[in-house]
């Protein structure tokens, strides 16, 4: 489907920022030092089948599951007759066995938000929470054509930025091999090859118009921009902000945002959260803390069944949002999830704004996420559910094949669809006016509905009836899938990657 692959707005993939897994931090925090909650027992037991004495081999009927799984193992790695030779390969088919087992293991819990993270994709995961990577520093989405990645935006004061790269600019080469987009290569293969180590270089191709020149870049910390936002209506005074990821620092960015809009004269606000996929608990409850004056922000429901809310911070409340004086429209669609959910949730029970879009993903669950030891990856697990401020269950059930049994979400206050013909315009106008942030938004229904929304608000008119109440209409809407995109790329190189976000398995959930 054309809304699997084209960006709602604009900006595009980062180098180096992926899907943010959203879990509680907090847990994580303060487990991550305990060795008997971190490791899991297929760490720390290392018993197989082949070591133990004959006499207790007669005793035992059966093996435990975690010597059986090392026997297997143990048997396969001595006993295969064509393993690989190299021993950079050996290693990485050991490790691709070892994992597979492990996955296996994971996948028997019968919910598909836990599960097992590598090493590798858990390095990544905690940079992407971070919001910090090691890169050249730019936005990056494909071509027109689709052949190449082209820079959005360079990272101010990252090394792309330094080099005064542009809006446009076409990557044609990463270190003198072809970056070009095939099924073979995907841009999400290409980051991988520009990102690495601190202090490492990396020798760029970019085609500027018909010119090609080679950089070389040194690798530095950069930190992810999640927020993007102008000023949608100058006349009328209308600020926008976009948030892509609830990351570690998406409320300080959305608090800078917020502050230069408003020296610019704003009056109004549409905060665009479509295909947001959520990110962090603790940061879903600041952000909230923005346009709620106090309350619960979200309630949590523990494994014992007790109920407890996560309660806006009065000491984070801040400016004129919370007070009421900034008329707003939020913008939510299916691919908006977990914490973009908490959020546009408690924004409309708390009356303090107004939602356009279509209903979210519904993902009310809350994840953990525990380091192994010894440098084994970590485990995500669900340990939570959550509901909206007005204790509304929005969790969505879906079968194995991902089939909708039971429909959750958020249903926005005026339900409006934009068709894949007002996405495909707006990712025209994105690559035709680069430089442009607010083209590919001239076409969008959803903002235009917004602006004519709060042009009426600013001169007294009442928002129109909610239809959050109302029974559904069929929607000829986007179409989405059980595990949601990032739509904002075409692809995105974290397009295979589930939102994820706020889980529990509970006995009557999704199995």
């Amino acid at each position: 489907m054309l809304r699997s692959t084209i960006k709602g707005i604009a900006a595009a993939s980062l180098v180096g920022a992926a899907f943010f897994s959203g879990f509680n931090l907090e847990a994580f925090r303060t487990r991550r030092e305990d060795p008997l909650r971190t490791s899991p027992l297929l760490m720390a037991s290392r018993l197989s089948e082949a070591t133990r004495p004959k006499e207790a081999k007669a005793r035992t009927s059966e093996l435990a599951p975690i010597d059986t799984y090392h026997s297997v193992l143990q048997k396969i790695l001595s006993e295969y007759g064509n393993p690989p030779t190299a021993p950079a390969e050996l290693n990485k088919w050991r490790n691709k066995i070892r994992y597979a087992g492990i996955d296996g293991m994971v996948l028997a819990v019968g919910d598909r938000y836990t599960e097992y993270w590598n090493p590798e994709e858990f390095k990544r995961n905690m940079e992407d929470t971070q919001g910090r990577f090691f890169g050249i520093g730019a936005k990056l989405d494909v071509t027109k054509d689709k052949k190449f990645p082209m820079i959005i935006e360079p990272i101010e004061n990252s090394p792309a930025w330094r080099a005064k790269l542009k809006p446009g600019d076409v990557i044609v080469e990463v270190d003198g091999k072809s970056a070009l987009i095939s099924d073979s290569q995907h841009l999400d293969d290409v980051i991988k090859r520009i990102k690495g180590e601190e202090g490492t270089k990396v020798k760029l191709g970019i085609r500027r118009g018909a010119e090609k020149k080679d950089y070389v870049f040194t690798r530095e910390q950069v930190n992810s921009p999640v927020i993007d936002s102008w000023m949608q209506d100058d006349v009328a005074k209308i600020g926008y902000i976009r948030l892509d990821l609830f990351s570690e620092e998406a409320d300080i960015q959305f608090g800078i945002a917020l502050e230069r809009l408003q020296k610019l004269g704003m009056k109004s606000l549409i905060f665009d959260l479509r295909n947001n996929p959520g990110g962090m608990l603790h940061v879903a409850q600041d952000m909230s803390a923005r346009f709620l004056p106090g309350g619960p922000v979200t309630w949590l429901k523990e494994k014992n069944g007790q109920m407890r809310s996560l309660d806006v911070d009065i000491t984070k409340r801040r400016g004129p949002l919370a007070q009421g004086k900034i008329p707003t429209v939020v913008l939510i669609n299916g691919g908006s999830a977990s914490a973009s959910e908490i959020v546009s949730g408690a924004v409309q029970d708390g009356g303090a704004g107004f939602l356009i879009g279509t209903r979210t993903f519904g993902k009310g669950l809350v994840q953990t996420i525990i380091p192994l030891q010894d440098g084994e990856g970590a485990v995500k697990i669900t340990t939570q559910r959550y509901y909206t401020r007005g204790k509304r269950d929005i969790n969505t059930f879906r079968d194995e094949s991902g089939t909708v049994t039971k429909q959750g979400g958020v249903k926005p206050d005026l339900v409006l669809v934009e068709t894949d013909k007002d996405i495909e315009a707006q990712w025209i106008a994105l690559r035709d006016k680069p430089f442009d942030r607010r083209a590919a938004a001239k076409y969008s229904p959803q903002i235009a509905k917004g602006i004519e929304l709060l042009k009426g608000r600013m001169v007294g008119k009442p928002w129109p009836k909610s239809e959050k109440d109302l029974p559904d209409k069929p929607e000829k809407s986007e179409t989405v899938s059980a595990t949601p995109k990032t739509l904002r790329g075409i692809p995105t190189h974290a397009e295979r990657r589930q939102p994820e976000h706020l889980a529990e398995q509970v006995k009557d959930d999704e199995k």
